[in-house]
């Protein structure tokens, strides 16, 4: 699916210039500005009931290849108004130079086939901007995207500190070096369908080789220092909800599988899953840095 450029593109220079200077205000902000060489768009949207003089935790949805930032918007938008979350639905780019049918994605890994966008550095500046516009929780940012988007929030978690907590959906982790190691423990929600081929790491995607969704958390535990001993938390007929981090460990380390699915949830599962995610998310928050 090619980029609707002319669609989402139609503001002019003067008018992002503009957004780009003013503070955000409550409801759907388009934002545009230039990362680098690119131009780069999202959609931020805040609660209905925004006060600038409370804090606000902010979560990013990163769209799966090929997809609008739009669809990211609209999911996310639960978490705004039931949550009070400030959402930010960004736009992937398309400029990977085997990226022959002009697919928009994320630069989940190196020498991806679909973007070579700085898209780590977008994300930094993005937050930047969220500072200086917005009233937010540095403490409270999280990431959550689907397919491409999840593989670059694992990206994201390796390459950055910002985030509390990450929740990846219908995505996994590349498998290639490194591997999380020296890592902040920050809290890991991975949701994925367990037809899905990303979840048993057999995905047929070329050049791309993904870790199964076990071994995923695996990495993580033993990055964050525990013993990789999954233990099943909930089974229903629908979702099995498996930890692999210590009780009582400050973090969250846990495998949403939902039975039955491949790499498209049905809406049920998605709604319930991203219920979830919401308060996952709002049990944690990256610790106060330490004083010099």
């Amino acid at each position: 699916m090619k980029y609707p450029f002319p669609v989402l593109l139609a503001f002019s220079l003067a008018s992002v210039a503009e957004t780009y200077g003013e503070n955000l205000k409550p409801g759907t902000n388009q934002v545009e500005f230039m990362h680098g060489k690119e131009s780069r768009q999202m959609l931020v949207r805040l609660p209905g009931d925004y006060d600038t003089s409370k804090k606000y935790p902010v979560v990013f949805g990163f769209h799966g290849a090929g997809g609008p930032m739009e669809g990211y918007h609209r999911q996310l938008e639960r978490l705004v108004r039931d949550h009070g979350y400030i959402s930010v639905s960004p736009q992937g780019l398309s400029n990977g130079k085997r990226n022959r049918r002009g697919v928009t994605a994320w630069n989940g890994f190196s020498n991806h086939r679909f973007s070579s966008a700085d898209d780590v550095g977008f994300v930094v500046k993005t937050v930047d901007y969220l500072d200086r516009h917005a009233s937010v929780d540095r403490s409270r940012l999280y990431a959550t995207g689907g397919s491409s988007g999840a593989i670059f929030c694992f990206r994201l978690a390796m390459e950055t500190d910002l985030f509390a907590a990450i929740a990846p959906m219908r995505g996994a982790m590349i498998n290639r070096p490194p591997v999380p190691k020296g890592r902040p423990k920050l809290s890991i929600l991975l949701v994925c369908g367990t037809d899905d081929a990303l979840f048993t790491g057999e995905s047929k995607v070329p050049g791309e080789v993904f870790h199964p969704a076990s071994k995923t958390m695996e990495l993580w535990a033993t990055n964050h220092g525990a013993e990789p001993g999954p233990a099943v938390l909930k089974q229903t007929e629908h979702v099995t909800l498996t930890r692999y981090s210590p009780e009582e460990s400050g973090y969250e380390l846990l495998l949403y599988a939902v039975k039955g699915s491949g790499h498209r949830l049905p809406r049920v599962q998605m709604t319930g899953a991203i219920e979830y995610m919401a308060r996952f998310f709002s049990r944690h928050a990256r610790p106060e840095p330490k004083p010099q």
